[in-house]
């Protein structure tokens, strides 16, 4: 999630010094209790989690949960062999790198690998499995995210959501028309670029299957065949930067925290932002009304997919010795009640077959297309860290240079490749 820019800095400063407190070691203590330790990076969602540890400990007396959110603690403690025992992550190639090393148990025999939905299980293994066949992740939330729209000015200008992208493109014109800003943009903050590339991109590129197949290493730039961003992700680019052309005048100047006021007041009939900016803009204006689309990129309405973001996955260290435990917490965790209740909360969706759920009306316009499998990952979670993406999207918007930006993005990928063993 993205709380503002301030949130985010006081929550991260709490984290930091509560999880160097909690970055105790897990053992079995001499009066039976077994303690575990479960790392997460979400600072904004460990009130909710304590209360979860507290349910699961009184159900479970025998075990203690201690819960640090100091993702800095992580690789230190691969290092000093003294992990967290039960990890939780956004699923992206950072992560699947650890699963590739064997890092994570094979979780396959926990109920939950069989109640989870079986596109969302594709998803983490698109990235690659231990030994060609282990689950090392299992999914607690998917964050599906696609056009926000106002609601009031659709139906005061007779508007209906879009199904083509040729209905994309008649709905932002009648609003230019109108003298409505169609699509709020906030280029400032790079970020925010990835939403619209990424609706783009997962639209008109089997991403899975396109990233499965790109060289990750010196040796594997060897023997690839010609695939590369220049030819397979053109039409992407193209309709991105289609997209910007409806953006206001100003866009280069505006951060996330400009889109949000002026989208709340009415500044623009659309805006592509995650879930995570629903709050903020309902807390601006109370009385707004918005509802969320998955951006149609073809003319057939059945190609269209939403984007999601494996916000969080449970794995387990291999070689914690309190494995039992762990996968009992784990077991708890992805209860389809607590898994409901959760995403219920946050406005995020079950990856689970079972269960039900509150959904966010908010959002609702994205279940069907959750409910049938039809979404895809963002973009963004396949590139490595160090692929500065955002730099290049924000690059591409103030230029819209597409053959400069694809020809860049091949260049890095493959530069990061030549540097893997």
């Amino acid at each position: 999630m993205s709380p503002s820019a301030f949130t985010r800095r006081k929550l991260l400063s709490l984290a930091t010094v509560a999880g160097a407190a909690l970055a105790l070691p897990a053992c079995s203590g001499t009066d039976g209790i077994t303690t575990i330790r479960l790392q997460q990076n979400k600072p904004e969602v460990v009130e909710y989690f304590n209360t979860l540890i507290k349910d699961f400990e009184s159900k479970n007396t025998d075990i203690r949960v201690i819960q640090d959110f100091n993702a800095g603690n992580w690789v230190p403690g691969l290092i000093r062999n003294n992990p967290a025992d039960v990890v939780t992550n956004s699923y992206s190639v950072t992560v699947a790198d650890f699963t590739s090393k064997g890092i994570f148990a094979d979780l396959s025999d926990l109920p939950a690998a069989t109640m989870a939905d079986p596109k969302a299980l594709e998803l983490i293994k698109s990235f690659g499995q231990y030994q060609g066949s282990e689950l090392s992740a299992l999914p607690f939330s998917l964050a599906a995210a696609g056009v926000i729209y106002n609601k009031t000015l659709f139906a005061e200008h007779g508007v209906e959501v879009p199904a083509t992208w040729s209905e994309f493109l008649t709905v932002c014109k009648k609003f230019k028309t109108a003298g409505i800003t169609p699509i709020y943009g906030t280029f400032r903050d790079s970020w925010t670029l990835g939403q619209p590339y990424g609706y783009t991109a997962g639209g008109t590129v089997d991403l899975a299957d396109f990233f499965s197949h790109m060289p990750r290493t010196a040796e594997e730039l060897k023997t690839s065949t010609k695939l590369s961003f220049s030819t397979g992700f053109k039409s992407a680019t193209d309709k991105f930067l289609e997209i910007l052309e409806f953006t206001q005048k100003d866009a280069g100047s505006k951060s996330y925290t400009d889109g949000n006021a002026a989208f709340a007041k009415g500044g623009a009939a659309m805006y592509m932002q995650g879930p995570w900016a629903l709050s903020e803009l309902t807390t601006i204006n109370p009385d707004l009304k918005v509802g969320t689309f998955a951006l149609p990129t073809s003319e057939d309405p059945a190609d269209t997919h939403a984007q999601v973001t494996l916000d969080m996955t449970f794995s387990i260290v291999r070689s914690s010795p309190r494995l039992a435990a762990a996968k009992r917490f784990v077991n708890y965790l992805m209860d389809p009640a607590v898994v409901s209740a959760y995403n219920s909360k946050f406005s995020a969706f079950s990856p689970l077959k079972q269960g039900s759920q509150d959904i966010n009306p908010q959002i609702a316009g994205l279940q069907p297309l959750i409910s049938s499998g039809k979404y895809y990952l963002n973009v963004t979670n396949y590139f490595p860290p160090a692929i500065t993406l955002n730099n290049y999207f924000q690059t591409l918007a103030l230029n819209g240079n597409d053959e400069a930006f694809l020809t860049t993005l091949d260049d890095a990928w493959h530069r990061v490749a030549t540097r893997n063993a």
